[in-house]
């Protein structure tokens, strides 16, 4: 059976340079020091499949996000995210041609830029835009064995709606879209969840 190793961690090396150049440029425009804010969140996830006859098709799935952004103002920030979402149910082709049924799980990281539009006290709406190295696992149904991964550059888009009860901290409805790749299969992924987030 198939199996293949590529990890979207290891293309962590190619958002460092970019991550780097945000940060100096955070810092230029910035007289004191970078304010940061850290979040972590989870919620719902759809993931579209291909469906092969006889296995289970769910494209419903949980979702989980770690991220972390450097505040360059009020405004404008930069945000490098790391994800995971499953257990989505579907179908892929081996490359011999073969069909399977099995689940697909995912996770990345992404990097983003976004600016925050504060259009009430306490309230904002965000909007985020950047790229996102996804790793898809495929794992084959019963009876057979094994799984294969694929890893792509994928863009990704977000959307938030922020209410901050403290001046440090904010509690947001966060929606992010993006692409997986499995061997054949390819579809789009929404994330929706909730996130708090505190600023130091």
């Amino acid at each position: 059976m198939l199996r293949t190793r590529a990890t979207p961690w290891r293309c962590l090396v190619l958002f460092l340079p970019a991550w780097a150049l945000a940060l100096g440029a955070s810092t230029a425009r910035a007289a004191d020091t970078v304010d940061w804010r850290l979040g972590l969140g989870g919620g719902s996830a759809h993931g579209r499949t291909d469906c092969v006859a006889g296995y289970a098709c769910d494209a419903e799935g949980g979702q989980g996000q770690l991220h972390v952004d450097a505040l360059i103002d009020e405004a404008w920030a930069v945000r490098l995210a790391a994800f995971g979402a499953r257990r989505f149910h579907g179908g892929d082709t081996s490359p011999a041609g073969t069909p399977f049924g099995g689940d697909f799980a995912v996770r990345g990281l992404a990097l983003s830029g976004s600016y925050r539009w504060a259009f009430a006290p306490d309230w904002d709406l965000e909007g985020r835009a950047g790229l996102a190295s996804v790793q898809t696992r495929f794992r084959y149904a019963a009876p057979f064995a094994g799984s294969v991964s694929h890893t792509s550059t994928q863009p990704l888009l977000g959307l938030a709606l922020g209410w901050s009860p403290a001046p440090d901290w904010r509690l947001s409805l966060e929606w992010d879209v993006t692409r997986f790749e499995a061997y054949r299969t390819q579809g789009p992924l929404r994330l929706l969840g909730l996130a708090v987030e505190t600023r130091f």
